[in-house]
């Protein structure tokens, strides 16, 4: 890690000195100090509280994911970074991705913060989260074999596209990039902006109070107020 002055002028020195850091040099940032810079960098990120289904058992596996985005809308893709842990290896959602090739995202909201964050804890693979803290699940899903969270405003069914494993720099899979269709959407009534004609629904971002992941062990934004709001028209 070093940093650099762009300008020699001491008065100016406040102003004009960064931190570089390369992330493939285990002698300037370890991969702990590396997860810790991304997640506090790139803020705030969408929290996608994914449900999957084991094809072979039958269990659900419910987890949050902050690795998280919408990439395009025509048709709608969603893509999420699934870790995979040295020791740990693939995580039960991937897993089931990869065995099934469907799962649901569901938006995560103030409504339901703690009980998608006790989702988080690491389980066997027999033990569904959903039922360990509580979230209802809702079986209408009708393009692919997984429930949906009752406690989710929006949740989307998603069919997977392709997949990327990502390696390190010793040469270890480290993460799968999965990259998926969104093949239906379910929005309740209460959380839908209000004067939208029938064929172009819209979600309230007020009603909907939408959960996102920052830094350390935060998540931010919690909510949506109409000062934390500010539209602002793109030029011509």
């Amino acid at each position: 890690m070093s940093s650099t002055t762009a300008d020699s002028d001491p008065s100016q020195s406040s102003s004009s000195e960064w931190t570089t850091v390369n992330p493939d040099n285990r002698e300037e940032i370890s991969v702990p100090a590396l997860y810790h810079l991304c997640i506090s960098s790139i803020v705030p990120r969408p929290v996608a509280v994914i449900t999957t289904k084991d094809p072979e058992t039958g269990i659900v596996n419910c987890a949050p994911y902050s690795y998280s985005s919408l990439s395009g809308h025509d048709p709608p893709i969603v893509t999420h970074g699934l870790t995979v842990g040295r020791a740990t290896g693939k995580k039960d959602t991937l897993r089931n991705i990869e065995a099934s090739g469907e799962w649901v995202m569901n938006v995560l909201t103030t409504s339901y913060l703690d009980k998608a964050n006790g989702c988080a804890a690491t389980l066997p693979y027999n033990q569904d989260e959903t039922q360990l803290v509580g979230l209802e699940v809702l079986n209408d899903c009708t393009t692919v074999n997984v429930p949906r969270l009752k406690d989710a405003p929006v949740a989307m069914e998603v069919k997977l596209l392709d997949k990327k494993e990502i390696k390190n720099v010793e040469g270890r899979h480290t993460n799968t990039v999965v990259i998926g269709q969104v093949t239906k959407f379910h929005i309740h009534k209460n959380v839908l902006k209000e004067g939208q004609p029938a064929d172009e629904p819209r979600v309230d971002l007020i009603k909907l109070q939408a959960v996102g992941r920052a830094g350390d062990i935060t998540y931010w934004p919690v909510g949506t107020t109409p000062e934390t709001i500010r539209p602002i028209e793109r030029p011509s």
